[in-house]
């Protein structure tokens, strides 16, 4: 038994360690690199990986957001065929 707590211990400082890791990306300096027609992966290395991703496609054309959420504050990035051409919101 007292193994079985220690596991859970360890993963949850786990847990912990990489939300704090992420969460230490998420800063309006960063958010000022993304730039349009950066690709999704220049945006993961700069932000990490988003909250939430919404995408759809028409006629060809992939459509998607990445949604970055740090307390009250929202970022949504918007891609077009995996390129960067919007963003909004701020990390304050």
């Amino acid at each position: 038994m007292k193994m079985n707590k220690v596991v859970k211990k360890i993963g949850l400082l786990a847990c912990v360690v990489v939300l704090a890791a992420c969460s230490g990306k998420l800063t309006n300096d960063n958010l000022l690199k993304v730039k349009s027609g950066m690709s999704e992966a220049e945006v993961k290395a700069i932000l990490g990986n988003p909250t939430k991703v919404e995408t759809s496609e028409t006629l060809g054309i992939r459509g998607s957001s990445y949604i970055y959420q740090k307390g009250k504050n929202k970022v949504q990035i918007t891609f077009v065929n995996d390129v960067v051409i919007g963003k909004s919101g701020n990390f304050e």
